[in-house]
Parts: C-alpha cells; sequence; structure tokens
C-alpha cells in the first residue's frame, strides 16, 4: 500500500519542504532540501505535528535533505524526548554518507533505521 499523505508540504522556508505521510502504523516526516537554523521551526512543525496528531513510531526521511545541521539534530533528538522510551520510537531513514558520518560524530548513530546504514 503506498503512503497516504496526511498533511500538504508546508511552503518552503529558506529551501526546505516538509510532508508528513502514513506507512501502516507509522509517521513519516520527510524533509526536502535544507534542514538549519533559518528552516527549524518548518522541523519542529512537521515533527510535532508527527508526535502530537498521530500514534505510533515516527521516521524522519532525509532521503532528498541536501543539509542538515546540529539545529535539525537538535530538533529531532528532542522529538525523540518527547516520544520517550515507551512504546513509541523515532528513527532516521536513508541518511546522506556525510549525514551519516555527522550522526556518528555525535553518537546519534543508533538513530538510523539498521536497513538504511550507509558506510561512512
Amino acid at each position: 500500500m503506498p503512503p497516504v499523505r496526511i498533511v500538504q508540504p508546508t511552503p518552503a522556508l529558506g529551501g526546505l519542504d516538509a510532508s508528513l505521510s502514513v506507512e501502516g502504523s507509522t509517521t513519516v516526516v520527510s524533509l526536502r532540501g535544507d534542514a538549519d537554523i533559518a528552516t527549524l521551526p518548518i522541523v519542529v512543525e512537521a515533527l510535532a505535528c508527527a508526535i502530537a496528531d498521530h500514534n505510533g513510531d515516527v521516521i524522519v526521511d532525509v532521503a532528498e535533505a541536501e543539509f542538515i545541521d546540529t539545529a535539525g539534530l537538535r530538533a529531532i533528538l528532542r522529538a525523540k524526548g518527547v516520544l520517550g522510551g515507551g512504546e513509541r520510537r523515532l528513527t532516521l531513514r536513508s541518511p546522506s554518507p556525510i549525514a551519516t558520518r555527522l550522526l556518528g560524530v555525535f553518537g546519534l548513530g543508533h538513530l538510523v533505521t539498521p536497513a538504511q546504514k550507509t558506510a561512512a
């Protein structure tokens, strides 16, 4: 079954577009463009909607994110913290090799779904 879009993409702000879709019981936040300090409100809003409006795990798909900085990573970590250690999890899907390396430097490699880890 193809993903079901539940929210229209947000208006691009500084080169970032975010959208939410559902894959089974999982909400997917897809980021396209640059996720940095200038576009942080878009990242935060998309993650907040995924957590508050839907049940189940959250996947942040960064396959089309051209850049993600520490502000974007902090927002993702905060979202993971909100989900807590309970029954809901947050993972990252399809990070670029550079993003994977950055996640490793910050000790966040465990957030990448195992099938999506790439050699860094």
